[in-house]
Formats: C-alpha cells, structure tokens, sequence
C-alpha cells in the first residue's frame, strides 16, 4: 500500500511518544494498516497559522494544508536533532518502527508532537461513533475495508483502485464525517 508513507512515519513516531509515557516499548504497524489522514488545501488565515501558546501542544486541523502540517512535524524532528544530535546517523531515518534517537530526546520533545485534529483525536467522545461511521462510507464507496479498532482499519483483501482514488475516497468520507472545514 503507497498511502502517505511520512505522514505513517509521523503518526508511529507519535505512537512511540505515547507508548514511551505508558513505559512499553514502541510498536511495529502493519504497512496495510491505514492511518487517520488530514490534509486538503485551504487559504490560510493568520488566527489558523498561529502558535500554540508557551507550552502548549500543536494540535493539527482538518482544514490544514500539507504545508502546514509538515511545519508541525518539522518542529517536533527539529527538536529531537537538537536534543539528540547523533541519532540517524547521516541523517537517515532508520527501518520503519525504529526508533532513531535516544529516549531522553523523545521525553524532551513531546510537548513539540502534533496532536490530531479535535474531530479525529479518541479523547473526543464522539470520535469512535464516527470513526465507525467513516469506514462504512469508505465501504459505501468501494474502498472495502474492515475497521480494526477505532483510529485504523485494513483492507478486505487487495485494493483495486488507484492510490489517488484511494485518498480521494478517504478524504471525502472524513469531510462528510468528520466535517471541519476540511477541503
């Protein structure tokens, strides 16, 4: 599956963070496992581009553009290289589910990982109703998938489609779903 594979690694660093605070070690994710997505183009607006406040975490939204999500992420590998400067070893990331810098960097850093957008973050009590709700829209729309827990689902065997028409897919159920100005 070719689905958006920095944001995967994103989004299992950020597994690692939330496994490393619960004492575990950091786990390994299926490449056919999809991860929830943002993303979409939209003008932006100087109250949407601001900082978080000091010490505050970064939350992403579903309206962000690529851009902008990639500026949260950049900050949170900034930090990590400026706490733990020998970690991937010329600047090469490590095998997908290693973790590349030491334990301390990432404790460091966590107030720096990107939160998911309110709409899809499982704090939110209404997210796993409509997490079920989006993947029977993708399955309403032909993506065929079985959802494994809310948050991710895998697909019913080998996707037909393209991968274009895979994330047109995707986003259009989370727009119709999750809603949130998403475009």
């Amino acid at each position: 599956m070719l689905f958006h594979m920095k944001t995967i690694q994103k989004l299992m660093a950020g597994s690692a963070l939330i496994l490393l605070a619960a004492c575990s070690p950091g786990e390994n994710k299926s490449d056919q496992v999809a991860s929830v997505q943002t993303g979409g183009n939209t003008s932006a607006s100087s109250s949407a581009n601001a900082a978080p406040p000091a010490g505050e975490q970064p939350r992403r939204r579903l309206d962000m553009s690529k851009a902008e999500e990639d500026a949260l992420f950049d900050a949170h590998q900034k930090c990590l290289e400026e706490k733990d400067p020998e970690g991937g070893v010329d600047g090469t990331p490590g095998p997908e589910g290693v973790r590349i810098h030491n334990d301390e960097a990432y404790k460091a850093c966590a107030s720096k990982w990107p939160l998911p957008p309110w709409e899809m973050d499982s704090s939110n009590p209404t997210f796993a109703d409509k997490w079920h709700k989006n993947v029977q829209c993708l399955n309403e729309k032909g993506l065929k998938v079985t959802e494994t827990e809310p948050g991710s689902w895998v697909y019913n065997g080998t996707p037909t489609m393209s991968t274009e028409e895979q994330d047109k897919i995707t986003k259009d159920c989370e727009r119709e779903i999750f809603g949130g100005g998403q475009k």
